[in-house]
């Protein structure tokens, strides 16, 4: 505690200070001496608590800042002195004047304000990188002309209706999950991340007009709104602080809320449209759509420990408005005191001391390190060489800058005399150990999934003999077939004219030799003769090519031909697959391994892998061998997009599928009763068992290579 007998002389008051004229005070009938400080000027709204309620009350009555804070201390006899001691009365004053809340302002008897030196300017030049906004529009008058006509779109009956929908849409997926989930596999391709944008910016406009709507039904003023980047995100925003001055929490909760229920009923419709739906664009559309809206309204909107909706809509609920610099008061009293292992002053809390609100800030602090780490990271995975860049400003922005105001603030501690130099060294030293130990350990690469499909091992491939159009298809693809027994008949007239004539031309050979043996004509005999053998062995590889026309099993097994039966009066050229034929006991998976995949293993075979496919348990399993160049030729059409795969493909001039990037293919073996277990077509992943680098190795081999 503070001797009170210092703090004059450590904090002082400024000799004067007069309000503004046109601020005005709101008081919240739900939240005992609060009350709500308005700025009509900046149209900027300050929640305040009872002590600043009775200090500013003090000051319009054109009392000084030291008589209104001697008359609060007065006026609050059941209350400790020091629970608003003169130190935050003196930051109060210091408050109102930065942000322009005073009509004048005289000099305070301290020392004026020191500026912030070059270096921590620079620091928070480079963080406002990572957090800025922009005001698009005033959207005021659109809503004063719109919402009196559809105010029942944003009342409360309305949004539970919609939170009806989402149950209903829920109960309607029982039984379904499954296939529901599964249109996710090709989620992260760039034809659907197109259609996630435009989804992501319909959400966000539905959102943030149904807060703007809802605080206008009120009597609110939306004087602003616009696109806010946080962490590198792009968030939209409406500006709905004039809801502090509604007197009721509820009015205040609802419009906090709003945008979140609205946000869960456009995903209880994504879910209807999901069961009405018969065409596979459309239901992974609506699961885009559903993904969007739910998930991230309960990552993102309804997470108290971010500054969005669920903060302010807990702030309401538990009437603590400055729950977040509460928490952070906590949070950097608990470090410099059990981490620094310094003896700082125990901060202000609410009223009552509660528990929660320092577990809160607590889990803020790490939830912040974590959130901005992942992102930053995330951002550097994604932007490849850039990101080497993004990561060092993020580095720099939420590292050094921090930091450099702790040794500012060090600095002063010890001009003080209160710092403990040898207990800071030692603490300071095992947090460094531990951190250089912790990039050595934490891996920097996630463990990467590829796509995969079974295939037959080896496929005794079908393929046409000659040019000729399908005449008859005989099979299905799936049935089993014996060695020898007819797929497809294949139809060539020029080949069956020219056996023909051949026929012809034989029979006619045959009778002169027959005209020159009863003649005796031994020479023409003999002539005749070495022809008839020539035609022979022409009608007989002609007979041969007539015959291969019924294109024939190689092998016993099952048929694998998704396509057969659409070529049944098609041409096909000499060496076209027609289909395979493989046996069930003997398979493999075909793994389509991107270059950087491929890169982790030195001779891209005998890399450990998990084999996961759905409904089957999970296995180990190696990469039996890799091909030796990558190519844009599609492994298997399974794994393509425009077929329910994850790869991304383009059509290419010939109007055939192409990968977007050259991949690599792989083998896994199966086993007999692997084999047995699978069928050929279906599709699998492949989780990479690779040799994690640590972040440390990964920052160690950025630096190496940018200074190459």
């Amino acid at each position: 505690m503070t001797n009170r007998s210092e703090a004059p002389a450590k904090t002082p008051l400024p000799e004067s200070l007069r309000l503004r004229d046109d601020l005005v005070l709101h008081p919240r009938s739900d939240d005992a001496g609060g009350c709500v400080l308005e700025d009509p000027h900046n149209h900027r709204f300050y929640r305040l608590g009872p002590d600043e309620q009775a200090f500013l009350a003090a000051l319009t009555g054109g009392a000084t800042p030291e008589a209104a804070w001697n008359a609060r201390k007065h006026d609050t006899a059941d209350r400790p002195a020091s629970d608003w001691s003169r130190e935050s009365a003196a930051a109060f004053c210091q408050w109102l004047i930065k942000y322009e809340l005073t009509g004048l302002a005289a000099a305070t008897g301290g020392a004026a304000a020191v500026p912030t030196p070059l270096p921590g300017r620079c620091l928070a030049l480079l963080g406002r990188c990572y957090f800025w906004k922009a005001s698009l529009l005033d959207p005021d008058r659109i809503l004063t002309a719109w919402v009196p006509r559809c105010r029942w779109l944003f009342s409360w009956q309305t949004q539970l209706c919609g939170l009806a929908v989402l149950v209903f849409g829920l109960l309607l997926m029982t039984g379904q999950w499954s296939d529901f989930f599964a249109s996710y596999e090709n989620l992260l391709t760039p034809w659907r991340g197109l259609w996630l944008a435009i989804a992501w910016v319909g959400l966000k406009i539905v959102h943030e007009s149904a807060h703007a709507g809802t605080c206008k039904s009120y009597g609110g003023t939306v004087r602003d709104a616009g696109l806010a980047i946080i962490l590198l995100m792009p968030i939209a925003y409406v500006d709905v602080s004039s809801a502090w001055r509604f007197r009721s929490r509820w009015q205040r909760l609802h419009v906090t809320l709003a945008g979140v229920a609205v946000e869960l009923a456009v995903a209880g419709l994504a879910l209807l449209a999901w069961n009405l739906a018969d065409s596979l664009p459309l239901q992974q559309a609506a699961a885009d759509l559903f993904l969007l809206a739910s998930i991230s309204s309960i990552l993102f909107n309804l997470n108290p420990l971010l500054k969005f909706d669920g903060y302010f809509a807990l702030a309401d609920i538990t009437g603590i408005d400055n729950l977040y610099g509460y928490g952070q008061s906590y949070a950097r009293f608990w470090g410099s005191r059990y981490v620094l292992g310094l003896d700082p002053r125990q901060p202000a809390m609410p009223a009552g001391d509660p528990a929660w609100v320092k577990v809160y800030g607590l889990a803020a602090a790490v939830y912040r390190v974590f959130t901005v780490s992942g992102m930053t990271l995330a951002a550097a995975a994604i932007f490849h060489g850039a990101g080497i860049l993004i990561a060092a400003a993020g580095a720099i922005s939420f590292a050094l800058l921090p930091l450099w105001r702790l040794s500012q603030h060090l600095r002063q501690l010890h001009r003080e005399g209160k710092l403990f130099a040898t207990r800071l060294a030692i603490r300071l030293g095992g947090l460094v150990t531990i951190a250089m130990l912790l990039l050595f350990v934490v891996p920097a690469d996630l463990r990467q999934t590829t796509p995969a499909v079974v295939q037959y091992d080896p496929p005794a491939i079908v393929r046409a003999p000659l040019d000729a159009f399908v005449d008859s298809v005989h099979v299905r693809d799936g049935d089993r077939v014996v060695a020898g027994q007819p797929i497809a008949t294949l139809r060539n007239d020029e080949l069956q004219q020219r056996l023909g004539m051949l026929n012809k031309e034989l029979l006619q050979l045959e009778q002169e030799l027959r005209g020159a043996r009863w003649n005796g004509d031994l020479s023409q005999s003999a002539d005749a003769q070495s022809r008839l053998i020539g035609l022979r062995q022409q009608r007989q590889q002609k007979q041969t090519e007539v015959d291969s026309l019924i294109v024939r099993a190689p092998s016993d097994g099952r048929i694998v031909a998704r396509q057969l039966e659409l070529l049944q009066g098609c041409y096909v050229r000499q060496g076209d697959e027609l289909g395979a034929v493989g046996f069930e006991q003997r398979k493999r998976l075909k793994v389509s391994l991107s270059q950087r995949e491929a890169n982790f293993s030195d001779d891209g075979s005998q890399m450990p892998v998990t084999v996961i496919v759905h409904r089957q348990p999970a296995w180990k399993a190696h990469l039996a061998h890799a091909e030796s160049r990558a190519s844009q030729v599609v492994p298997d059409d399974a794994l393509i997009a425009p077929y329910g795969g994850s790869l991304a493909v383009i059509k290419s001039e010939e109007d055939r599928f192409e990968l977007c990037e050259p991949r690599i293919n792989a083998y896994v073996s199966l086993t007999e009763t692997q084999s047995l277990r699978l069928r050929c077509g279906q599709r699998a992943f492949v989780r990479l068992q690779c040799q994690r680098r640590s972040l440390g190795r990964w920052i160690w081999e950025s630096l190496a290579g940018l200074s190459i």
